[in-house]
């Protein structure tokens, strides 16, 4: 499974849920390490870097992912072994 098809499979599920996804496919302009998807729902809000099997976080991600996870923030990363086990429809559920 591919990172696209992984965020399409993502796209699919927040949909059924109910749940907002900002998603930014190119961080031109931005700062670097913006997570790739901001995920609101009723109960919490999630934000995730999503990568393939063989993708790898970089340093500015990590720092941000830190960064917001010293504020209370949800924040982590998502493979296409999380959504074969079933973990990211478990983590959208929750904040459904």
């Amino acid at each position: 499974m591919t990172e696209a098809e992984l965020e399409d499979h993502i796209r699919r599920a927040c949909a059924g849920l109910g749940i907002l996804r900002f998603h930014i496919p190119d961080a031109r302009g931005m700062s670097r390490g913006m997570p790739d998807d901001l995920l609101i729902g009723r109960h919490g809000i999630l934000w995730r870097e999503c990568k393939s099997f063989r993708g790898r976080l970089t340093s500015e991600q990590r720092k941000v992912g830190y960064a917001l996870q010293a504020l209370g923030q949800d924040w982590d990363w998502w493979t296409p072994a999380d959504w074969l086990s079933g973990r990211i429809e478990q983590e959208l559920e929750a904040i459904r």
